[in-house]
């Protein structure tokens, strides 16, 4: 279908279809994250057990992103994204009525294969519906949405957590999925598919198994131990199946996901950019909430208001960057948001043990409003130099990118933090100003991840064609 001849506002009204099972994404997890602790209590598990409810989630639908963007491809996009809200509500389903962690664990993977399919697809379905300066805008209304379902998570979580208990997080979805697949059916058209387009499931197979196995060990690397027997054979593992898949791509006649997209450099140093941006981000995403407990002794309704500054600048900025796509060159653009993304690493990085919350609440600003600038039009850049037939597994690789970033800066923060902390401990530093020797090299981390992104976005103009 040529949605060319639709309307603006034809289209706006199929992008509010997307954005609303973006919003659901977004203000799911937050609302699971605030209710894992009364869910720890019923279950009888640890926090470092209980914890797994957002780590298989992130896994599978990290895992699973270009497999449902080659599909994508394939068949048809409309039913792939409609599909993946089914599944998603299904998954919070079982979350609502799960009574033991492992039943749990099951409904999140549920959910992930759903979200997966959501995620992979949406991006796709902007870049089809908008073309030239509306996209940009698209990719920024999009980011806008996004800030706005982190901002509504956890105060919704625990006011819905205080009325109706945990359950009440998974119960929320099931109508929004409801209202999103029956408005999708009849808003969204049904594109033409690449019918020639094949997948290579050994293929597929060889990247699931690696990437599992990898984000495993990058994520449970810091618990377990960098040279505990589970994580050097999952990075043994996740090493083994690369070289298959590799070798795979080069002979296949219907690659996974095809080398030669990386060949394009808008795609493969955008991805590079996403990857160091959202590990520069995520290095302050779980350390804050602890510096916040352990050094300035706040409670969580203190903590959850400081949190809300991100977001609020981050929709803020994502709308006012997707603007700018259309009058500005995305290097500029995004070479401003790693400015603002390094200012505010540092300034937390130099916060010390007694700050004002003023202070607090501009480093929050700072770091929102530079995720904002980045983002949009990164994404719109790597998007946009799809190749013909190829746009649902670019813009889940894109997607990708971003979600190992998120994984690669927390777990690499903590270790970063973990290990100067103990060094610290170790040569007679008192707790306190160990753990903020700790906090300040993660967070120095962090800015060195803003200025390489920072770095390889000022040259975007010079990158090889």
């Amino acid at each position: 279908m040529n949605i060319g001849k639709f309307k603006l506002s034809r289209k706006w009204t199929i992008f509010s279809v997307t954005a609303n099972g973006t919003f659901m994404s977004t203000l799911s997890a937050g609302i699971v994250n605030i209710a894992l602790p009364t869910m720890a209590t019923q279950f009888h598990v640890t926090l470092e057990s209980i914890q797994l409810v957002v780590s298989m989630y992130l896994l599978v639908l990290t895992c699973l992103l270009p497999v449902f963007g080659k599909l994508s491809d394939m068949y048809s996009r409309k039913w792939m994204y409609l599909g993946g809200f089914i599944t998603f509500g299904i998954g919070a389903v079982l979350g609502a009525v799960a009574g033991s962690l492992p039943t749990m664990l099951l409904a999140r993977a549920v959910q992930g294969v759903g979200s997966s399919a959501m995620m992979a697809t949406s991006q796709a379905l902007i870049a089809q519906i908008f073309h030239g300066k509306a996209r940009g805008k698209a990719f920024g209304a999009i980011g806008a949405v996004v800030a706005c379902g982190s901002l509504a998570g956890p105060a919704l979580g625990g006011a819905l957590i205080q009325a109706w208990g945990w359950p009440s997080v998974f119960w929320i979805s099931v109508p929004v999925c409801i209202l999103g697949v029956w408005r999708g059916i009849y808003l969204i058209p049904r594109f033409r598919a690449v019918k020639k387009l094949k997948m290579d499931w050994y293929s597929a197979l060889c990247y699931v198994v690696t990437s599992f196995a990898f984000l495993y060990a990058l994520n449970m690397g810091a618990t377990l131990g960098w040279t505990s027997g589970r994580i050097l054979s999952a990075f043994a593992l996740a090493a083994v199946f690369l070289g298959l898949f590799l070798r795979r791509e080069k002979v296949s006649k219907s690659p996974f996901i095809g080398v030669e997209i990386f060949r394009i450099p808008a795609i493969s140093y955008g991805l590079v950019v996403a990857l160091l941006g959202f590990t520069s981000l995520f290095t302050n995403s779980v350390l804050l909430p602890f510096y916040l407990t352990d050094i300035l002794h706040m409670d969580p309704i203190q903590i959850g208001l400081l949190m809300l500054p991100f977001p609020v600048t981050l929709a803020a900025a994502s709308a006012v960057s997707g603007a700018l796509c259309a009058k500005w060159p995305a290097r500029i653009i995004t070479t401003a948001g790693f400015f603002f993304l390094l200012t505010g690493t540092l300034m937390f990085a130099l916060i010390g043990s007694s700050p004002s919350i003023s202070y607090i609440v501009l480093a929050q600003l700072v770091m929102g409003a530079g995720s904002g600038t980045f983002q949009v039009p990164n994404n719109n850049t790597v998007v946009s130099a799809a190749p013909k037939g190829q746009l649902g597994v670019v813009a889940s690789v894109n997607a990708l990118a971003r979600n190992v970033g998120m994984v690669s800066g927390i777990a690499l923060s903590v270790a970063v933090f973990s290990a100067v902390q103990a060094w610290a401990l170790k040569s007679g530093v008192e707790a306190a100003p160990a753990f903020i020797r700790g906090y300040s090299a993660a967070l120095l981390f962090g800015a060195l991840c803003a200025v390489a992104g920072g770095i390889l976005s000022a040259k975007r103009d010079e990158w090889p064609q």
